[in-house]
C-alpha cells in the first residue's frame, strides 16, 4: 500500500501588494480621517458609504479601459436564474467616482442641490503591485 503524501500547510503570509495594520497604526489613520471628516462636516459635506460592488454597466465609462471592461476591476458574473434572466456583470469599486454617479443617478430626486458629499473608503484595482 502507497503513502499518500500529506498536503503542505498553506504559507501564512500577507498576498503581494496588501498588508496589514495593527493597534497604533489603526487607531492614527482613524484619528487621522476623523479630523478630515470633522473639516468635511464643518463646510456642510455629508459622509456617503457607497457599495464595494458595483455593476459593470454602472461603472461603464468609468472604467480605466472602455474597449476592455474587465481590464483593471476586478469583475465576475453573477449566475443566471432559474426563469432565465441573465446574471449582472459585477465589479469591485476601483474609485469613488464611478459609485457617486450611481448614488447620485439613482437617488437624485431625494438628494439636495448642490449635493455636497465625501467618501473615504477601500478601493480595489486590478494591477501588478509596484516594486
Amino acid at each position: 500500500m502507497a503513502k499518500t503524501k500529506k498536503q503542505p500547510r498553506p504559507k501564512a503570509e500577507t498576498p503581494k501588494g496588501f498588508r496589514d495594520y495593527f493597534g497604533p497604526d489603526v487607531d492614527e489613520r482613524k484619528a487621522m480621517l476623523d479630523r478630515i471628516a470633522a473639516v468635511y462636516h464643518s463646510y456642510g459635506f455629508d459622509a456617503l458609504e457607497s457599495s464595494g460592488v458595483e455593476t459593470l454597466e454602472a461603472l461603464g465609462k468609468h472604467l480605466p479601459d472602455v474597449d476592455r471592461p474587465h481590464a483593471g476591476v476586478f469583475a465576475w458574473k453573477e449566475d443566471d436564474e432559474a426563469d432565465g434572466v441573465k446574471g449582472d456583470w459585477l465589479a469591485l469599486r476601483y474609485d469613488l467616482t464611478a459609485p457617486l454617479a450611481r448614488v447620485y443617478a439613482q437617488f437624485r430626486n431625494d438628494l439636495p442641490t448642490p449635493y455636497r458629499r465625501y467618501a473615504m473608503g477601500p478601493v480595489w484595482r486590478n494591477e501588478k503591485p509596484g516594486p
